[in-house]
């Protein structure tokens, strides 16, 4: 059987790539290539540091893995109607991961006779799995974001889903088995007039070929500002809720398909928010336990149709570790870092 293809891309926290390779090779079952892109250049989120080009291939070098050095492509200098880079600089953090994430694709992933996986630099695994037998069946497999025409009104009026696409987080694909691959950019910016992010350019590729995609669907669960009830939490990072888990309510911020589901993708459950509220309370123990700052900012991602987040997820995302929010100062990651290293020893 071929080995599987794994790919993250690396910038401003070099420091993963061991501790991510770690538990790569711990959980995964298959036989895998593990393949850094470095993507350090000024531009991104979190600030440029020259020296980390030189410590991520450093790390690559000292693991024996392979890195490639993303480079800038005047092919796709514009993406989807947006400028990603004038001279040797992205034009900001969202830039700077859609021009990536598009040249990785277009250069090496879609080119491989494999399945190829693409997670986040901050993403560990937690479970042992094989991709392999998680994909019989599927050629296609991410966390599926949703853009809307309207936000969540009211019980009779949720507002209309108009776009759908994969979040760039954590992708599965077939290679030989989906339709043309090179034809799909994971550029940002505007479809339809809708706001998007990245991914957000994959939904014309579905709209050509959705129908010869096999999909399996992944969930995305974040527990975000957590410091006073209610604490704020999102599902695939585009339905804002703040949970009241003492008193067992939900404040709803966005799309609601209804109450057995959050959204279309979903399997029915009709003790939809019994499920929700015991899985988040479970993601609280598991984050107090191994004192996680807070705001936590966490995610934990598992498959859709299995049921509970402690048994079933299989990646802990880190999240937001380029450092885009307030608090996120150089003792708050210290700390997080460090909660971060007990949970995977802990498993």
């Amino acid at each position: 059987m071929k080995k599987i293809k794994i790919y993250t891309y690396s910038h401003n926290r070099p420091d993963f790539i061991e501790i991510q390779y770690n538990t790569i090779k711990r959980h995964v079952k298959d036989d895998f290539e593990f393949i850094v892109f470095n993507n350090e250049r000024p531009g991104g989120d979190g600030g440029f540091d020259e020296s980390k080009i030189g410590e991520i291939d450093a790390i690559c070098k000292k693991l024996n893995i392979e890195c490639i050095k993303v480079e800038l492509d005047s092919k796709l200098q514009y993406m989807n109607g947006e400028k990603m880079f004038e001279g040797n600089r992205y034009l900001n953090g969202n830039i700077a991961c859609a021009y990536s994430y598009t040249w990785g694709w277009k250069n090496y992933i879609c080119n491989n006779d494999c399945l190829s996986i693409i997670l986040d630099s901050d993403m560990f695994l937690i479970k042992d799995v094989s991709f392999i037998k998680m994909m019989k069946g599927y050629n296609f497999s991410y966390v599926p974001s949703y853009r809307y025409n309207k936000k969540y009104i009211n019980e009779k009026n949720r507002g209309e889903i108009s776009i759908k696409y994969p979040w760039n987080g954590f992708v599965m694909a077939d290679i030989p088995n989906i339709p043309n691959p090179i034809e799909m950019s994971w550029g940002y910016g505007k479809i339809n007039g809708i706001p998007v992010d990245v991914g957000g350019e994959v939904y014309n590729y579905f709209q050509k070929y959705e129908d010869q995609l096999n999909q399996l669907y992944i969930d995305q669960w974040g527990l975000l500002v957590d410091v006073d009830s209610p604490f704020e939490i999102c599902i695939n990072g585009c339905s804002q809720m703040y949970a009241n888990f003492e008193e067992c309510t939900v404040q709803i911020n966005d799309y609601q398909h209804s109450n057995t589901k959050t959204f279309p993708h979903q399997i029915d459950r009709e003790d939809y928010w019994e499920y929700v509220y015991d899985n988040y309370s479970k993601i609280i123990n598991i984050v107090r336990k191994n004192e996680f700052p807070v705001p936590t900012y966490v995610d934990f991602i598992k498959l859709e149709k299995d049921n509970n987040i402690i048994q079933d997820a299989f990646i802990f995302h880190y999240k937001n570790a380029s450092n885009t929010l307030p608090w996120m100062n150089s003792d708050y990651n210290e700390i997080k870092t460090q909660a971060l290293k007990r949970f995977l020893d802990d498993i």
